[in-house]
């Protein structure tokens, strides 16, 4: 490490990095293990009860509650496992996205905020190749935020729909919703939403090496 660095300069370095890599870690333990899970939930499909035909239609139509009788007297609904499987993975992607959301995006502002004086503090320093270094830290982890709004949040939305956290876009709002349609595309937007995720921990995995190198040199 740089002995010409102050306490504080080098206690940003530090701080930078390890946010960095552990943001960096965190999306790719989502990507390699709860999304691939998710997707394996939304891929079953259960037998359809037979009367969901009558069962199933429109948010605007008035519906029957159609159940049965259990021994305790209760009663529960009998189209209720039709869509469970991909509807609560896409309850359970939502709860993970506001989760990551609290959780990511401030550290990450705070990373772009410092390395960026970190930048500044070696360019007026003289030390040019340090201060490349992390400008080019900042700009890295800066660009996780057109990729997540501009292409993963709008999966966030469809998700959040397919799962019932969102109002619905139907065109035609007293037709009947098509569950295996919803439980195919529930599968194809978690999959492109781990290709996006994937990308984006790589570009922070990216910018933890930077800032190790940065640190070390």
């Amino acid at each position: 490490m740089a002995a010409r660095d102050s306490t504080s300069i080098l206690a940003t370095k530090v701080a930078v990095t390890g946010t960095t890599l552990f943001i960096a870690g965190g999306m790719a333990s989502t990507s390699f293990q709860f999304i691939p899970a998710l997707i394996t939930a939304a891929q079953k499909a259960p037998s359809r009860p037979e009367n969901a035909s009558r069962a199933e239609s429109g948010r605007l139509t008035p519906q029957p509650n159609i159940s049965k009788q259990l021994g305790d007297g209760s009663t529960s609904s009998s189209n209720s496992g039709w869509f469970d499987g991909y509807k609560g993975a896409a309850q359970q992607f939502v709860s993970m996205s506001k989760t990551a959301f609290a959780t990511q995006v401030p550290p990450e502002l705070l990373s772009i905020l410092a390395s960026s004086y970190l930048a500044y503090h070696s360019y007026s320093k003289g030390t040019s190749n340090a201060g490349h270094k992390w400008a080019a830290v900042a700009a890295m982890i800066a660009t996780v935020f057109p990729l997540t709004g501009g292409f993963m949040v709008p999966l966030d939305h469809k998700l959040a729909r397919l799962g019932g956290d969102e109002e619905k876009l139907e065109p035609f709002e007293d037709a009947p919703p098509d569950r295996d349609a919803e439980r195919r595309n529930t599968v194809e937007f978690l999959g492109k939403w781990d290709t996006l995720n994937r990308m984006r921990s790589a570009i922070m995995f990216a910018a933890g090496g930077l800032g190790l190198w940065g640190l070390v040199e």
